[in-house]
């Protein structure tokens, strides 16, 4: 399999008969993206998405009107993972490398070590746009895929990368480093406590601005 077929993958299933997908999702950011991509390729199927999908309750596949419906599960657990897979609805499952290696040879499997060429194909190939720096931008931003490729294709011409939150993710950084320099070295209780505080203040106040 090409690494760029996992994206054909993914649109396949959505319209397949195919129960079960698993994808191995690296973090939350991979996670996110692999999720837009499905509700990109759900939506224009006429395909709804529970993200809510209990382990308690196997939901039909489709609901009273008809529409075809797709649960969501976030499992590592190896025995839930086979109990679920086991029930007849169509469901994608989020899990993490050890079951998607164990697994990848008897089910359809998304390695979400390969996002990078599964943005890029996206990005090129179905959405048409061939802008290096808002691919590169992408590639760094996972969860900001889809905001950042709608603003370029409402105005390409006018069209700027939403810097804001790549500053306040550095300037976070920058903080974590130097408590992290700090617990290594002269261990300053004071300076400790002030860039935890610092940490928190900074963290509180980009939560309300966005």
């Amino acid at each position: 399999m090409t690494k760029e077929n996992q994206i054909l993958l993914i649109q396949k299933y959505i319209s397949s008969d195919e129960n079960n997908i698993l994808i191995n999702q690296i973090n939350d950011d991979i996670a996110l993206f692999y999720l837009n991509i499905i509700r990109h390729f759900s939506h224009k199927q006429n395909i709804k998405i529970n993200t809510d999908a209990t382990l308690e309750a196997f939901v039909d596949s489709d609901d009273l009107f008809g529409t075809k419906v797709i649960q969501i599960y976030n499992i590592t657990n190896a025995k839930k993972i086979d109990s679920v897979l086991q029930s007849s609805h169509k469901k994608i499952i989020l899990t993490d490398y050890k079951n998607y290696k164990k697994l990848n040879l008897r089910f359809l499997c998304i390695n979400g070590y390969q996002f990078e060429h599964d943005l890029n194909f996206f990005i090129r190939n179905e959405l048409n746009i061939n802008n290096e720096e808002l691919i590169y931008y992408c590639k760094n931003n996972t969860a900001l895929l889809f905001s950042e490729t709608s603003k370029y294709l409402i105005n390409s011409d006018q069209y700027t990368r939403d810097q804001t939150i790549v500053d306040d993710k550095n300037h976070i950084l920058d903080i974590r480093k130097s408590i992290f320099e700090n617990k290594r070295n002269n261990f300053d209780v004071k300076n400790l406590y002030q860039n935890i505080k610092k940490e928190a203040e900074y963290k509180k106040l980009s939560f309300l601005t966005y």
